[in-house]
């Protein structure tokens, strides 16, 4: 297994873990709001895994594309709601920077092994 694969979903993670920590402690009391954003920030961690890590162009930045339309989606929900709190504007924050650290970590692509191949003729001569 090549772990470097899996370097943005594990920084994904690593931060959502963060996230939930931070809401957890800051004021020892789960709103609604901040519940709904720990599961938007879990749902994004799942569509940052899913993503395939593409080599070139456009499509190699889909996972950091879903890691910060996760972070506009966090401060929607924030923004609609009652007022943002400061837990909010923390695990705001915490989404805008897990997004910037997918964008960091480098995008490998699995490498398949290459081997040689010959291809030859019915008789046996190289085509």
């Amino acid at each position: 297994m090549n772990a470097s694969i899996y370097g943005k979903s594990i920084t994904y993670i690593a931060l959502t873990a963060v996230a939930f920590l931070v809401t957890a402690l800051a004021d020892n009391n789960l709103s609604t709001e901040e519940l709904l954003n720990l599961v938007v920030v879990v749902l994004g961690a799942i569509a940052v895994y899913a993503v395939p890590n593409l080599p070139e162009g456009f499509a190699k930045y889909a996972k950091t594309g879903v890691a910060f339309l996760t972070a506009a989606i966090i401060a929607a929900l924030s923004f609609l709601t009652d007022g943002v709190t400061t837990t909010e504007w923390l695990q705001i924050v915490l989404a805008a920077f897990t997004a910037i650290g997918v964008y960091i970590v480098p995008n490998d692509a699995v490498k398949l092994p290459v081997s040689d191949v010959k291809i030859t003729g019915v008789d046996g001569t190289p085509v």
